[in-house]
């Protein structure tokens, strides 16, 4: 007997799998936020010491760039959806050793925990693409705010956790909860058959065994590899950074927490407003510039006023930040298909982030030689101009392939 399908059902499911995903994408950055509010508590407990402290920033654009190596040869062999699932499981393992006050366990955690969050990282778009090829930029807007949400709650309740903890290990561990919740129901909503039995729309995540390994990268890979590269760089400086930079400038630890809170929070927000405008090349040139601008004005606040009007330089600086989901959305329009997506996906997270591992590193170097700031906050502004020549480079080179990415 012939079975129609039940389109309320079908609904139900589509909804059931958009909360999945808006799960996964609430853990993100809840590791990283929270790592950056505590660091003047880890080390002042001995969790961190000197070099450990430089290092725990540095390892998730390390980790994201290493990931990126092998994440696509994985989902080729485990379906996309098993390979996110076993990036959580990695997550919630790694979040759950931190919980011993050891600086070097605290920078192993780091390592599995950020390993876990890479793969989830370069798969989401690709995801975004097979199941919900018609709403890529709704989808991307639902999850970028969803992990901008989760990185301001943990960058603004960090502090306080760990004081009544009485712990700021423990403090880093109990993220591990949400990621649970977050594992439990992408088991349940998302189908686990291997992207490869899916015609177009879910054509192959990842690419298969033989030539197709060979195929050209899409036009504009490289410009879009390089302007993810700054942007990544900009944000992981400011999410490992900012709370020591407030407080360098006479801010108590917990409102250093809160600012980097409401720059991350500024997000969910903000990203509404700025995805749409990837939808035309006129739109694009205004969003990489208002990104651009945001940016350049928070640091200028940072660096002149940084007690003055710090929640609004904060503000400024999350502005900023969407230029993360606004690359999102062209990595996920890119190509032809989402086996397209997901090759690009792997090449330019991979180089992006291996070029911005370079800077939480290097800002912790400069800021222990030279006692200040002010040098990291220039480079920062300098970093924000170099984002918005590529970026209207990008637009005037590949516009035409990525304005129906929506």
């Amino acid at each position: 007997m012939n079975r129609t399908p039940d389109p309320a059902r079908s609904r139900s499911r589509w909804v059931f799998m958009i909360v999945a995903l808006v799960l996964i994408a609430l853990n993100l950055r809840l590791a990283i936020t929270s790592t950056s509010a505590l660091i003047t508590a880890l080390t002042a407990s001995g969790a961190l010491t000197d070099v450990t402290v430089v290092i725990v920033p540095a390892v998730p654009t390390a980790v994201f760039a290493v990931a990126g190596l092998s994440t696509a040869r994985l989902s080729a062999r485990l379906g996309v959806e098993r390979t996110i699932g076993l990036g959580m499981v990695v997550l919630t393992a790694g979040l759950l050793l931190r919980a011993i006050p050891s600086p070097w366990v605290v920078v192993a955690g780091t390592v599995i925990a950020t390993s876990g969050l890479a793969v989830v990282n370069i798969l989401l778009p690709a995801v975004v693409r097979a199941h919900f090829g018609r709403h890529i930029g709704p989808i991307t807007t639902a999850y970028s705010t969803a992990m901008s949400i989760g990185a301001a709650l943990a960058a603004a309740t960090a502090v306080p956790i760990a004081s009544a903890l009485g712990s700021a290990s423990m403090g880093l561990a109990v993220w591990a909860a949400p990621a649970v919740i977050a594992v439990a129901v992408w088991a349940f909503a998302m189908p686990l058959s291997r992207p490869a039995a899916r015609p177009d729309a879910g054509a192959p995540l990842a690419p298969a065994s033989g030539p197709r390994r060979r195929d050209p990268l899409p036009a504009g890979t490289w410009l879009l590899a390089g302007f993810f590269a700054m942007q990544s760089l900009l944000s992981y400086i400011l999410m490992g950074w900012l709370p020591s930079i407030a407080t360098s400038a006479g801010l108590s630890a917990e409102r250093a927490g809160i600012l980097l809170g409401v720059m991350m929070a500024i997000g969910a927000p903000a990203t509404v407003l700025i995805v749409p405008l990837t939808r035309t090349p006129i739109r694009m040139r205004v969003g990489f510039t208002l990104i651009a601008t945001a940016t350049i004005v928070g640091v200028a606040g940072l660096t002149f006023a940084p007690t003055a009007l710090p929640e609004v330089w904060a503000a400024c600086l999350g502005l900023g930040m969407c230029a993360f989901p606004f690359a999102l959305v062209l990595i996920a329009g890119i190509g032809r298909n989402a086996a397209d997506s997901a090759r690009a996906s792997s090449v330019i997270q991979s180089v992006g982030y291996t070029l911005a591992t370079l800077g939480p590193l290097a800002a912790g170097a400069i800021h222990q030689a030279t006692g200040s700031w002010t040098l990291v906050l220039g480079l920062l502004a300098c970093g924000a101009l170099a984002q918005l020549a590529l970026g209207l480079l990008l637009t005037r080179t590949t516009a035409a392939r990525v304005t129906g990415a929506e």
